[in-house]
């Protein structure tokens, strides 16, 4: 028999680019708080925010005003490479993701070497109050780095999709999507949350949304971008259109 899953994938919104303008010109607008509460408004399931190092874009008040009025998940980005245990303890957002970070990067370009970084991260998870906020690791596609990560008592995965997006770009992808799906199964049959993250564009929804085990979708630059020409809320329902009304799985 068809068991119908009606559960379909969140649309993640990354609100990092809108703070990036607000930067630019060191003013107030535009607000990515504002933005997020838009597109929150308009079916977005949850809101992501990356705290960098280096404060290029989100700030600390940012993130303080979103972990307090984002009615749907909130996702916080934090690199491992910094004291973030109190920080994290102290706003109590509901996702916590780690990811590596660098500072001559546009954006985060790569995942957590989850292999060679697990004595250092098992400690930090460990710190970090999991009844309030649930632990994701952002990793490549990388069958090792999943199953470390699956022993690390994290929540789940964020797969990286920047390679994957590159190759579509040149049309070479049928490779690189079935490492993707793959990372996707391993990751769902080690019982980890798994989304997709990083230049997720609007034509690779359909394709995307409908890999089964997929439980969220990231999108960033390329939302914000189409909000410029259309509003947030035109903008997010685009996205949304595109994701299939439920998933079904064969059972026996």
């Amino acid at each position: 028999m068809a068991e119908i899953d009606l559960q379909q994938p969140d649309l993640i919104v990354s609100v990092d680019q809108v703070a990036l303008l607000r930067e630019t010109r060191k003013a107030r607008v535009p607000d990515p708080v504002h933005f997020a509460l838009e597109a929150e408004q308009a079916g977005a399931r949850g809101i992501k925010a990356q705290l960098r190092l280096d404060r290029r874009h989100i700030q600390d008040y940012d993130v303080q005003l979103l972990a307090r009025m984002v009615k749907s998940n909130f996702y916080l980005q934090l690199s491992p490479n910094q004291d973030i245990s109190h920080l994290v303890n102290e706003l109590r957002p509901r996702n916590l993701i780690l990811a590596a970070e660098r500072r001559d990067e546009m954006a985060t370009e790569t995942g957590l070497d989850v292999s060679l970084l697990a004595g250092q991260l098992l400690p930090l998870i460990r710190s970090i109050d999991q009844n309030a906020t649930r632990v994701f690791l952002l990793v490549d596609p990388v069958f090792d780095h999943i199953r470390t990560a699956a022993k690390l008592e994290v929540h789940g995965l964020m797969i990286n999709m920047r390679d994957y997006a590159m190759a579509a770009q040149s049309g070479y992808s049928e490779k690189m999507f079935r490492e993707i799906r793959d990372a996707v199964r391993l990751s769902s049959k080690y019982g980890l949350e798994t989304h997709l993250v990083n230049a997720v564009s609007l034509d690779m929804i359909p394709t995307l949304s409908r890999l089964d085990g997929v439980r969220g979708i990231h999108v960033g630059h390329q939302l914000v971008s189409r909000s410029i020409m259309t509003g947030i809320s035109r903008a997010v329902a685009d996205y949304i259109d595109l994701f299939p009304p439920f998933k079904a799985n064969e059972s026996t």
